[in-house]
């Protein structure tokens, strides 16, 4: 799916000894679509609907640039660099990565600098019912992960045979060491048609170094003939000044691939959000989604979601969705 970009041999131009130069992939998606959105606040308790022409409604539009070079003995110097752009209106955010590393790997074992996806991220990708597609609307992608990415990171990864282990450290890159760092790790092992995950991560805040934000996540995805079940549950929380909230997120869904070329899902995500024990607010999603291959590189699509939305999830400020707000969107995908 990615073109490959020719090494440029410049240590034979310049006389030296022939080494063993990086070869650069140069990747990327450009997602473009249409969407109908209901029951948008428009204040004084008003509601109504919106039309948009969406970047990324599938898959996140990108543009990164990856390689590896072979040290010898089987051991690898790596490499990615990754960043955001907007299919709709042609904006980049190239000064903020979405990835951005540089490591060393050995079969499957690796170890990376930078910023990267954090293992709870990693670990609900695998039980995720949309397979970390549709991260604008669903809430595993922005909810109850110990941030989405971390900078200023190191990652270890260690596979064996069908399993592997994730750690990480986030430096807090404040004078007491301790603020502001955060460090996690994950499992995940599979065994004939069965995947479980699991992680775990904790927070220091920079400010104070004394809350803590802490993170758990379990799951696991089952794979019948032609259909893929998956469930998970999460919970983060965290310490505020005289308690502390969590927001524990409960996923289901399925998968069926109908044909080759066609690929169906539908996804469930209960959320609730407390404070001291209380309960705060509720929001169940569903969405159900249609894929269809036009070749290795291009897809269409098209999804319908609904939720129904209480308490600080059903707020009535203008922008945010009423309950039983739904939406049905297409477009198409495009990888390089």
């Amino acid at each position: 799916m990615h073109k490959k970009l020719l090494t440029v041999a410049v240590a034979g131009a310049l006389a030296l000894p022939a080494v063993a130069l990086a070869q650069v992939t140069v990747f990327g998606t450009i997602d473009g679509s249409i969407r109908n959105q209901s029951k948008v606040n428009m204040g004084a308790g008003a509601t109504g609907g919106v039309m948009t022409e969406n970047s990324g409604l599938r898959t996140t539009d990108r543009l990164g640039f990856r390689g590896s070079e072979d040290l010898g003995g089987g051991l690898m110097a790596n490499f990615w660099m990754e960043s955001a752009h907007a299919s709709d209106t042609g904006a980049t955010t190239l000064n903020t990565a979405r990835k951005s590393v540089v490591g060393v790997s050995s079969g499957g074992n690796s170890v990376d600098l930078g910023r990267d996806y954090t293992v709870n991220f990693k670990s609900q990708g695998i039980y995720d019912p949309m397979s970390y597609t549709y991260t604008g609307i669903t809430p595993t992608a922005t909810t109850n992960v110990a941030g989405t990415r971390s900078s200023n990171m190191v990652t270890a990864g260690f596979r064996f045979g069908t399993g592997g282990v994730r750690v990480d450290y986030a430096l807090g890159e404040v004078v007491d060491e301790s603020w502001g760092t955060r460090i996690g790790v994950m499992g995940d092992f599979a065994f004939g048609p069965v995947t479980i995950t699991g992680a775990y991560s904790t927070l220091k805040d920079a400010a104070t170094g004394t809350l803590s934000t802490d993170t758990m996540n379990f799951g696991g995805a089952y794979r019948m003939g032609a259909f893929t079940f998956r469930a998970g549950w999460s919970n983060t929380e965290a310490d505020i000044v005289g308690g502390k909230t969590e927001s524990p997120l409960l996923v289901l869904g399925a998968q069926y691939a109908i044909s080759p070329t066609l690929n169906g899902r539908v996804g469930y995500y209960d959320l609730k959000t407390e404070t001291n024990g209380t309960e705060t607010g509720k929001s169940k999603l569903v969405i159900i989604a249609m894929d269809y291959v036009l070749s290795k590189r291009t897809t269409l699509y098209v999804e319908f979601d609904r939720r129904t939305l209480d308490g600080s999830f059903n707020s009535g400020v203008a922008g945010t969705l009423a309950d039983g707000a739904t939406a049905l969107g297409a477009g198409i995908a495009h990888s390089f």
